[in-house]
């Protein structure tokens, strides 16, 4: 996937392109994930091991047309390739909090002022 280009993401009908001077507004919150019984080991896991998992919940309102507003929402939550070698030297609360500011920063740049972190 690292060598997928924009255009064929872009292109690839089971993704949304949200063209950046379309989006109205992004509202970025911390919540916990819904839970799954697929994701019943993990749970039990961390758990037991006293931890929270967090997800970051987004809610985005664009443009599709001249008069058309569309919401959609989606989450965001740190895959292990991001969390394990951090994991070394930070504590878990710095490592989510990085993740959220990293992803809002990235945002931001993209979005300028329509981003409302909560």
């Amino acid at each position: 996937m690292k060598n997928t280009s924009l255009e064929s993401l872009a292109a690839n009908a089971s993704n949304i392109a949200v063209p950046h001077d379309a989006v109205i507004s992004l509202a970025m919150t911390k919540g916990e994930p819904n839970f799954r019984l697929q994701d019943l080991f993990i749970w039990l896991t961390m758990r037991r091991q006293g931890h929270e998992f967090h997800v970051y919940d987004f809610e985005m309102n664009y443009r599709e047309g001249a008069n058309q507003e569309t919401k959609i929402r989606f989450y965001m939550v740190p895959l292990g390739v991001y969390f394990k070698p951090r994991r070394q030297t930070q504590t878990r609360e710095t490592i989510l909090r990085e993740y959220a500011m990293d992803a809002l920063q990235i945002f931001q740049s993209v979005l300028q002022n329509r981003i409302i972190p909560s």
